[in-house]
């Protein structure tokens, strides 16, 4: 869990410092005073990076050259501080338990985020990329060797298309061959989180919502697998060579989800897809939960004003049970409502100062 976290200069927060109980914790107050910044801020501690913007330059405070996160996190019994920093040319830096932190992962494999924002939605409307993100961000903390075998992948392609577009096809076999077998290994890993993923939706989905009841959960893994990788690279070799990129293989994988046959997207009306983006980021904290025997720090943005208020409390009574949660809201009552009774530490937000006012 986040213990305590100093904040220095995200957006229009200044100086703030906020010890976070292992349940709930509300922000409220009005828009633009920094709740959301606050988020924000946990997001960078964890991951390196807002979920915002990928840009640099809209996380820091104006007239300043960089923002500074850093944290208490207890973790398999110890209390770890760790530390980024986040430059206006993009440069990032992090320290974890006062080492320099060799790779941004170092960070979230001491704070695992689940985040439920206003932007989420393109999980469900947007490319496969979105899609290919909750599944890898999932396989991240449930399979430990699942992060080298992504980058070996990733390294292998940027290499083979970097050969493609010079025209450099005489080790094309080699570089064919090394994709063929780590992509295999990479689609089985996500195969199988795929499965528990389907599994876990239509378990919780009709919890959340009726409407949810139908969803399906399709994995595509970037091939007609009918065929083994290394055989559909070497088919495609020659297009590839043309187009100058590798079109095929676990990169182009993707998560779809089906209502009667029927893309979500092209079926669910607005408010549906927002549930159904909700139900995907709860079974995600489920499978980390399963995996790490510890439970992820749940980030929450504005739930009320995405849903209505019996789907908000329904949400909630989900996310409660000893986890911790950060959640934010215009107005405290609406907090209070959705989270039902239970124990609920209130802070308000005003012109980026974060005061404790008590549950």
């Amino acid at each position: 869990m986040l213990e305590h976290v100093s904040i220095e200069g995200v957006r229009n927060l200044s100086d703030v410092k906020v010890a976070l109980p292992l349940g709930a914790s509300a922000l409220y107050g009005a828009n633009g005073s920094g709740k959301t910044s606050f988020l924000e801020a946990i997001h960078l501690l964890g991951v390196g990076r807002s979920f915002r913007t990928h840009q640099s330059k809209p996380v820091i405070q104006h007239n300043t050259d960089f923002c500074r996160v850093v944290g208490r996190v207890e973790t398999a019994g110890h209390k770890v501080t760790m530390g980024v920093e986040k430059h206006r040319d993009g440069a990032v830096r992090a320290r974890v338990a006062g080492q320099n932190a060799p790779s941004l992962s170092e960070l979230a494999q001491n704070l695992p985020l689940i985040v439920f924002d206003t932007d989420s939605l393109g999980v469900v409307t947007g490319p496969p990329e979105g899609r290919r993100r909750l599944l890898d961000g999932t396989l991240f903390h449930v399979e430990q060797e699942f992060l080298l075998l992504w980058r070996r992948y990733a390294k292998a392609v940027r290499q083979r298309n970097s050969g493609l577009r010079r025209g450099i096809i005489t080790s094309d076999a080699a570089w064919r061959a090394e994709l063929a077998q780590i992509g295999e290994q990479l689609t089985d890993a996500r195969a199988r989180i795929a499965t528990e993923l389907a599994v876990e939706l239509a378990a919780l989905g009709p919890v959340i919502s009726s409407d949810l009841a139908a969803v399906q959960v399709v994995f595509r893994p970037g091939w007609d697998r009918s065929v083994t990788l290394s055989e559909a690279l070497e088919r495609s070799a020659a297009s590839d060579a043309a187009q100058g990129f590798t079109q095929i293989g676990p990169h182009r994988a993707d998560l779809r989800l089906i209502v009667e046959g029927v893309a979500a997207s092209d079926l669910l009306s607005r408010g549906q897809m927002k549930l159904l983006v909700v139900a995907l980021k709860l079974v995600q904290g489920r499978l980390v939960e399963r995996a790490a025997a510890r439970s992820p720090l749940y980030l929450v943005d504005d739930l009320p004003a995405e849903l209505d208020k019996n789907h908000c409390a329904s949400v909630c009574s989900q996310l409660a049970s000893g986890r911790q949660v950060v959640l934010t809201a215009v107005d405290r009552g609406s907090l209070e409502a959705a989270w039902g009774g239970e124990p609920l530490q209130m802070f308000h937000v005003e012109q980026g100062h974060v005061t404790a006012c008590g549950a």
